[in-house]
Order: C-alpha cells, then sequence, then structure tokens
C-alpha cells in the first residue's frame, strides 16, 4: 500500500475537529483547552513520525511469521476471511488494550493516550510511540491462522479510524447500539480516573468483549479525564517516557532481586515492599478539582500557534512524502518537526532552556539553508501540485520565515528583560 487508511482519512479527522471545537465554542461547552489540544496532537504527530520507522519491522515480523507458520491459505478475495480477520482483530485488540493497563511495562507505552485532563477528538491523535511495538505479540496468531498481512493490516487501521469517533463528551448514550458496539459514553469510562471508572471498557469496536469478560461498566456521572498521578507538563518528550523512567527507578532502588523484574510486569500502582505501600486511585473531590495549566503571555502564545501550525505542516509533508524525498531531507525534516514541538511545550512553561533551544532551532535553519542545497524539485507529488518556481523559493522561504521568527521571539525576550531569568516549571507528575 502507498499510504494506509489512517493517512487517508487524516484530513476528515482535523475536519471533525474543527467541528466539535465549534460547537465547544458557540455552544459554551468547555471542551478544549488550546495548550492541552497542542500537547495532544503534538503527541499525535511523535508517533506518527515514529511509526514511519517502526511499521515497517513489525509488518515485516507479521509477514515472515505468516508466510513460514501459516496454517491456511486464506484468499484476499474471500469476504469471510476479511470479516473473521476483523472480528478476530478487534478480539486480539481487546486484550492488548487490557493487558496495555494491567501490565506495567505495557502501562508505558500506553500511557501518554491517557494523560489528557481534557476529552475532546484531539485525545484520539494522542499515542504513544512505542504502542505498536508492544501489541505485535497479540496479532501474531492472526499470522498463524493464515490472514495475509494486506488483510490484517487494513483491519486493524478500520479498527482504530474506528476508534476516532469515541473522543468526544458531544455524543450521549446511544442505547441498544451499545449492547454490540464500542461508543463515546463508554470509552469516556475508559478515560476516567475515578476509581469505579479504572480498568473498565477496553473494547476497540466491538463492546461485546468487556460484556463477556467482565471489564463493562455503564458511564453514571461524567469521568473526571486523566490518570490517577496527573502529568504537570507539557512536554511532548516527557509525556512519552515518564513511566519508563518511573518504573527504572522502582527497579534500581529496590534491594529484593525479584521485586527488580517484578516491577516491570506487576499492575500499575504496585510497588516493592520495601520502597512503601501501593498506590490506591483516590476519589476526587470535584468542588476543588483543577486541571493542570500554565499562564503565559499573549505574545509567546501567538508565536507558539504560528510555529506549531509551521510544524503541523511540516509533518503533513512528512506523512504525504516520505517515499519520494531523499534520506536526509526525510530525516531533517521529522527531526526538525520533533524539536519544533518540544520547544513549544517549553515555551508553554516558561522555560529558559526551551526558548533558547527554540532560538537556537531557528537560527540552525538559517543556516542550514546557507549551507545544504535542498531541491524540491525532483518530488514527483509536489510537482504536479506546485510550480518549479516555487519549489526552488522553498529553501529561501524556510530561511526568511526562520529569521523573521528568531528576531520576533528575541525581541520580545529582550523587551522583557527576562533572558536568562525564566524559571518557568519542572516536568513531573503528581
Amino acid at each position: 500500500m502507498e499510504k494506509n487508511i489512517i493517512e487517508l482519512i487524516t484530513p476528515v479527522f482535523f475536519v471533525l475537529v474543527v467541528v466539535e471545537l465549534l460547537y465547544s465554542v458557540f455552544g459554551d461547552k468547555p471542551f478544549y483547552r488550546f495548550k492541552d489540544s497542542i500537547n495532544n496532537l503534538s503527541a499525535g504527530i511523535f508517533m506518527q513520525i515514529f511509526t514511519v520507522f517502526i511499521t515497517l519491522g513489525l509488518m515485516a515480523v507479521y509477514s515472515w511469521v505468516y508466510a513460514k507458520f501459516g496454517i491456511l491459505n486464506i484468499s484476499n478475495d474471500s469476504w469471510v476471511g476479511w470479516l473473521f480477520c476483523f472480528v478476530l482483530a478487534d478480539f486480539f485488540y481487546y486484550w492488548y488494550h487490557r493487558f496495555g493497563h494491567e501490565i506495567n511495562i505495557f502501562w508505558a507505552s500506553h500511557v501518554a493516550h491517557h494523560q489528557s485532563e481534557d476529552y475532546n477528538f484531539t485525545v484520539a491523535l494522542r499515542q504513544g510511540v512505542t504502542q505498536n511495538t508492544f501489541s505485535l505479540p497479540f496479532y501474531l496468531p492472526l499470522a498463524l491462522m493464515g490472514f495475509p498481512p494486506i488483510m490484517f493490516l487494513l483491519c486493524i487501521q478500520i479498527n482504530f479510524a474506528y476508534q476516532f469517533w469515541l473522543h468526544t463528551r458531544a455524543i450521549p448514550k446511544l442505547g441498544i447500539f451499545e449492547w454490540v458496539f464500542n461508543t463515546p459514553s463508554q470509552h469516556r469510562v475508559h478515560h476516567g480516573r475515578d476509581p469505579k471508572y479504572i480498568d473498565k471498557n477496553y473494547a476497540g469496536t466491538f463492546a461485546i468483549w468487556d460484556r463477556m469478560f467482565g471489564s463493562y461498566k455503564e458511564e453514571e456521572e461524567e469521568p473526571i479525564f486523566g490518570i490517577v498521578k496527573p502529568m504537570q507538563t507539557w512536554s511532548p518528550v516527557w509525556t512519552q517516557f515518564h513511566y519508563f523512567e518511573e518504573l527504572f527507578l522502582l527497579s534500581w532502588k529496590t534491594k529484593n532481586w525479584k521485586d527488580k523484574f517484578l516491577v516491570w510486569v506487576k499492575p500499575p500502582g504496585w510497588k516493592p515492599k520495601d520502597l512503601g505501600e501501593p498506590v490506591v486511585p483516590p476519589e476526587i473531590d470535584r468542588s476543588t478539582y483543577q486541571k493542570f495549566n500554565t499562564h503565559i503571555p499573549y505574545t509567546l502564545l501567538a508565536y507558539s500557534i504560528t510555529q506549531f501550525f509551521f510544524g503541523l505542516g511540516a509533518s503533513m509533508v512528512y506523512l504525504e512524502f516520505k517515499k519520494e524525498l531523499p534520506l536526509f531531507e526525510m530525516c531533517v525534516l521529522g527531526f526538525y518537526v520533533l524539536w519544533t514541538l518540544w520547544n513549544i511545550g517549553a515555551i508553554f512553561e516558561l522555560k529558559t532552556s526551551g526558548i533558547v533551544s527554540e532560538l537556537i532551532r531557528l537560527a540552525s535553519i538559517a543556516a542550514l539553508t546557507y549551507v545544504y542545497p535542498f531541491d524540491f524539485t525532483h518530488v514527483e507529488k509536489l510537482t504536479a501540485v506546485l510550480p518549479v518556481e516555487t519549489l526552488q523559493y522553498l529553501p529561501e522561504l524556510m530561511k526568511q520565515v526562520a529569521l523573521i521568527s528568531f528576531f520576533v521571539l528575541g525581541g520580545f525576550l529582550v523587551s522583557q528583560k527576562r533572558f536568562f531569568s525564566i524559571k518557568g516549571y519542572m516536568p513531573k507528575t503528581v
């Protein structure tokens, strides 16, 4: 496949985000907060950029197991084969998702998806960069059964695409439909951090698995969203790897050699006896509960919005033309997209290191256009939509935007007389 289904329907995702955002604004619904939504989308971009390298390896393993050990020879032309493949893929997804909440190392790869304290369509795009790696063992039975790689790939992508619409507060309960299919109401429960909602409703497409295996919980009052130990950062890097660090530190500190291993396979919240009591999900006082937030000057907010949309556009180019771009250009583009998003998170926290890093990023873009002859005229898909003159001008445009941004941000810092005195927020969980 030249492009996967998720990439093809990504424009639809963003249209739905805009529709929900407008509904939130004009309906006076508190569904969106700017910094949280940017953080969600940044995590999604991180995941998509890393997936370019990870998915190829995972599909290679699946294809090898299918070719060497596949029991049946299921045809791609069999509609019965497609039906069974989709149902079984959803069944195995249920168990992968359930283990992703019940085993620490799997939770470390999945926790990023649950960190947002809001609940809207941008949360669907917030994903862990390592979770696909941990999902592979759960799907290999499909390869052993003899479901072809292309059939599996399409079925699992349709499964993921279905789950996008589940991430909204705007759709109420849907009655009898919920007896068979997963719905926003059921998935809101799954994202809740209220003790009664934790570790419930793991379904992907079909809600029947939760009812069959005792993990179903109906939505009563709307949940408080997020994780038991809420994130206190906008860093897209820290959100991805903080729980791996937490497990490593627990494993390092405990004196019991058996517990050093058990830390990774026990449920979230478990601790070795010599390191204290297990973490028990607390009840939440809704009258005093406040979401994590930071306050920055409007100038920095406007600057961050502008740079995020530049980064978003660059990530779309990366995903759309990654196969046509030379390896160096692809790696450079991916690196700068990730660097941009890290800097935006740091600016949201008023960190000196992040703001200085942003100035270095902008200066390096300008310098790079001087020393490296970027050439986009050989990218066939780009030449089909843009004149050659425009493509030739792109490196110069990159340099001009970087220099203008550099002087805008630098001028702001000089005007504030705060260049090396910004304390900022430390990334942490509480």
